[in-house]
């Protein structure tokens, strides 16, 4: 990694600064349009206008965490060319040029992580140490964020490098290293009841993609008791200044390049609105970790109680009623399932599921933080590979557009292009540079595909062809078969 990440870091809090007051930067000082390292370390509170900053790269890193990675999964699929075309949807052939991932804006999975956590490396080593001003509350606030880099990019990425110029460092060293930063944060919040829950959350998850069953349960425990049964952590946006990314390519762009597998459609598209909030952490995915843990522990009882407390949970979160006009159109302008007439099976030979597909376009109501189709019954008479199927199930759906998925169906991404071509360090064929696709996730474009592909006798119009429609396969199933518990089998390179 070169020194790109510094500079951006810096013109990034140019604005944060003046906004804290006339005595935090005098800009006669500056004699170009970037502040200086310098500049930041004169002026009297500089911590509190960078963690401004980094609250702000966090939301953009998160939404484009959710971009890439629910496209690369099989929650999305890609339609239209808004974002490189489709190349999202077949996993194989992800490279580092990929469009998505070769970018510096808003989309940018690779580029927005590296700057949230050289923009938390600034604050925490270069200027906090130099600030009288700067708060134990502050420094934990920076530590999570810069954490939150560090837990994006091992969840995600094979391996990527942690400072200028230097050698990729492995998933492992990464989930490490997002230990580290939440535990020391931890550590000194004791005041900060808000950023506990988070904290703890966030070391849940850690420990979960580390394959530490004890610690995992221990945290998203300790999460539940210091936030609640039904807490919540979301990220808000700005319309006007910082909008919901993922809203973008869901509903605002007119080619909606964001489309739902036809089994989670009746969960789309969440965010509504340029300024509706992402869930970062909440009580849900806390039940389905302990769920995950308890069927580590051999205790099948426990995960089923665990699964279905999550599944009241959602059902409890607020839905949204709006006037949805997208025409659920696929690259080749033929109409997606739009219709609640259609049935949808898992794979073949399976039984068909009912109330899965919504009339679009129209009124639609959708849940705005979780919802599942899973009933607690389905649960109780679920055991062996079908109970761990609906865990996998139960998260897919639950925690639908906030980034998990990926991470569940075991692929890595490769960095950027831009970072194999500028450090020196890094080469074509290293370690992180090419993307990981476990045997078990399907050739081509099959994450994505349904039979039949056309359901209208026009293609776009016209009466039903069918009203079933099967997907060419339940990976929750596969992942319940193949890999199973996440948990025990983390798949963390360097572990």
């Amino acid at each position: 990694m070169t020194d790109r990440y510094r500079p951006l870091a810096v013109a990034t809090i140019v604005v944060a600064l003046a906004l804290v007051g006339c005595d935090a930067l005098d800009p006669s000082q500056v004699d170009n349009p970037r502040t200086t390292d310098e500049d930041l370390a004169q002026a009297e509170r500089p911590t509190t206008a960078l963690l401004d900053g980094l609250r702000a790269q966090f939301a953009r890193a998160l939404g484009a965490t959710i971009v890439t990675t629910e496209l690369a999964a099989d929650n999305y699929s890609v339609n239209g060319t808004g974002l490189g075309g489709n190349t999202l949807d077949f996993p194989n052939n992800l490279t580092p040029n990929v469009a998505v991932l070769n970018t510096t804006n808003q989309d940018g999975l690779y580029w927005n992580t590296q700057e949230l956590r050289a923009q938390g490396d600034f604050l925490l080593e270069e200027i906090a140490p130099g600030d009288d001003n700067a708060t134990a509350a502050q420094l934990a606030e920076a530590r999570y964020y810069r954490g939150m880099a560090f837990l994006l990019q091992g969840e995600n990425f094979g391996a990527v490098p942690t400072a200028a110029d230097t050698a990729a460092v492995p998933a492992a060293t990464l989930l490490d290293n997002a230990r580290a930063d939440f535990e020391a944060a931890l550590e000194s919040t004791a005041s900060d009841a808000d950023l506990a829950v988070r904290l703890n959350a966030a070391l849940a998850r850690t420990h979960r993609a580390l394959g530490n069953v004890g610690e995992a349960r221990s945290y998203a425990q300790a999460a539940l008791d210091a936030g609640g049964d039904a807490f919540l952590i979301e990220q808000p946006y700005d319309a006007d200044n910082l909008d919901n990314a993922p809203h973008d390519y869901l509903v605002q762009r007119s080619l909606q390049e964001m489309q739902p597998l036809p089994r989670l459609d009746f969960l789309d598209p969440k965010y509504v609105n340029e300024n509706s909030p992402i869930p970062v952490a909440s009580a849900e995915e806390m039940r389905l970790i302990l769920a995950e843990a308890a069927l580590a522990d051999d205790d099948p009882s426990g995960a089923r109680t665990e699964l279905k407390t999550a599944i009241g949970v959602a059902e409890d979160r607020g839905r949204v009623t709006f006037e949805d006009g997208d025409e659920r159109l696929n690259n080749a302008l033929n109409t997606r399932p739009d219709t609640s007439a259609l049935q949808v099976r898992f794979e073949p030979g399976t039984p068909l599921v009912d109330d899965l597909v919504l009339n679009r376009p129209g009124t639609v109501t959708t849940p705005t933080v979780s919802g599942t189709h899973v009933t607690a019954a389905q649960v109780d008479a679920a055991s062996g590979t079908d109970l761990l199927r609906l865990l996998y199930l139960l998260r897919q759906e639950i925690l639908l557009l906030e980034g998990h998925r990926l991470h569940d169906l075991g692929i890595r991404l490769p960095m950027m292009l831009r970072e194999i071509d500028t450090n020196p360090a890094i080469s074509a064929g290293d370690p992180g540079t090419e993307a990981s696709v476990p045997a078990w996730i399907p050739p081509q474009n099959e994450l994505d595909l349904y039979e039949p592909s056309i359901i209208y006798e026009n293609g776009d119009s016209g009466p039903l062809t069918t009203t079933e429609v099967t997907m060419l396969h339940d990976m929750n199933r596969v992942l319940a078969e193949e890999r199973g518990l996440v948990i025990e089998n983390p798949m963390v390179p360097g572990q």
